[in-house]
């Protein structure tokens, strides 16, 4: 029985990163510039002309760009289409079946949002909330029912459930995507602004109670090192929909379930006070406190992809959260050492240009490098060292791979959100430390 769910573990991991390396190969080789102007506009142009076809002219002027092609969200679900262990006929006739059915609705999307473009609330609902979770549905739905034809077809007589691992994986990704179109919702939001001011002043006294002076006014902390402003964006943290999915997974009954979610907004309310009282940390510690407050989440996934492993490699017992503890203490130690030299030796090769005012780029090297080192010390033993500088140095490369993409961005004027970089510090060494671990069988 235990072989069986490592073999599913095992084959859900291999597929995972696969999809993962098609969708980001597809996702590039759209945006190269004789595949846009050759392939990608000129199908754009097409669903244009047949959005006008079918639904008339727009109601007012909307500009058609690239951005509406659909190419990201064809470049996801075809990744997962080509990554699925089927034939290639198969998955020759699912690529066909989802380009027609991802390109007929997204001309649905560009008619619809033509005949609304004259009312702008109305327009920016369904560009923002309602199509993104239309196409979201859509690639969900068209790929699953492809995987049950694509079973049959092979003569599978059974297909065994997916592990609760990559149910939970599935779940958290859409969430997060739904949390990030959501964002204008959440981050106009009166309500909400008025739990960040709850917030601050929380921290406030929190900060007072340790003998340090601050004071919290309007939502603005004002401390010796320094004043913060508390908005919106501040306790929506990624968290929030990675909890959620926990919620819903792994909740064997309704009940467990009603007391996860009424614990959530306690549970992030007193996380983003927490994130606050990083200011009291000393400075050879945390360096600038802003840069600090914003990695606060970042660093806390971090120190949860590394418990989460421990336990899937050694199970749930005292010694594999020592093992944790005492990897989260080695990345630290080793990141405040070394991190300095090993980012300023990336950035040195790398050459990027794009700077943010948060200090996520920065961050980004030793970040992930001292991740990857943790993850290492929760999931491996010590004769797999050899492993883990193969990942170090695959790091090191996809590090510098990136810094360069980034400055070739920045030179184009497309300049990425700081929440992909932050996304992409943890997804660097998350995906470098699957490759090692299929090399390195599970142990327990």
């Amino acid at each position: 029985m235990l072989r069986d769910t490592d073999d599913a573990a095992s084959a859900a991991r291999n597929y995972a990163l696969r999809l993962g390396g098609w969708s980001l190969a597809l996702f590039g080789l759209f945006r190269l510039p004789w595949v846009a102007t050759q392939i990608v506009w000129p199908a754009t142009r097409l669903q244009s002309a047949g959005a006008i076809a079918f639904f008339g002219p727009s109601s007012a002027p909307v500009e058609v760009t690239l951005a509406c092609s659909g190419a990201d969200a064809l470049s996801v679900c075809l990744g997962a289409i080509v990554a699925y262990p089927a034939s290639w006929r198969m998955r020759a006739t699912g690529v066909a079946a989802a380009s027609a059915g991802l390109l007929a609705l997204n001309t649905l999307r560009i008619g619809t949002l033509g005949r609304v473009a004259s009312s702008p609330r109305l327009f920016e609902a369904l560009h923002r909330y309602v199509w993104p979770a239309v196409l979201t549905a859509a690639i969900a739905g068209l790929v699953f029912a492809w995987m049950r034809v694509a079973d049959r077809g092979r003569g599978a007589a059974t297909v065994a459930a997916p592990p609760r691992v990559a149910v939970f994986a599935l779940t958290a990704g859409v969430l997060l995507l739904l949390f990030n179109v959501a964002a204008p919702l959440y981050l106009e939001n009166a309500r909400v602004l008025a739990v960040a001011m709850l917030v601050a002043r929380g921290a406030a006294v929190m900060l007072r109670g340790i003998g340090m002076n601050a004071t919290a006014s309007a939502g603005i902390l004002t401390t010796s090192r320094g004043a913060f402003l508390v908005t919106q964006e501040c306790i929506a943290t990624p968290l929030i929909p990675i909890y959620v999915a926990a919620v819903v997974v792994y909740s064997r009954t309704w009940r467990r379930a009603a007391l996860g979610a009424a614990a959530a907004v306690p549970l992030f309310v007193a996380l983003g006070m927490a994130r606050l009282l990083v200011v009291a940390l000393p400075p050879s510690l945390t360096g600038s406190p802003a840069i600090a407050i914003h990695a606060f989440s970042q660093f806390v996934l971090a120190a949860g992809m590394v418990c989460a492993l421990a336990v899937w490699r050694h199970g749930a017992r005292p010694s594999t959260w020592a093992r944790a503890a005492l990897a989260v203490a080695l990345a630290l130690v080793c990141g405040r050492l070394l991190g300095g030299p090993y980012t300023r030796g990336i950035m040195w090769l790398a050459t990027p240009s794009y700077t943010d005012p948060q200090g996520a780029l920065w961050l980004l090297p030793a970040f992930q490098a001292g991740l990857l080192l943790a993850l290492s010390a929760a999931a491996l033993a010590l004769r797999d060292w050899s492993r883990v500088a193969v990942g170090l140095a695959l790091l090191a490369f996809v590090q510098v791979a990136v810094g360069s993409a980034l400055g070739m961005l920045t030179h184009a004027a497309l300049m990425p959100p700081v929440r992909d970089i932050r996304a992409w510090a943890l997804l660097g060494p998350a995906l470098v430390m699957a490759m090692v671990i299929h090399l390195a069988p599970a142990r327990r």
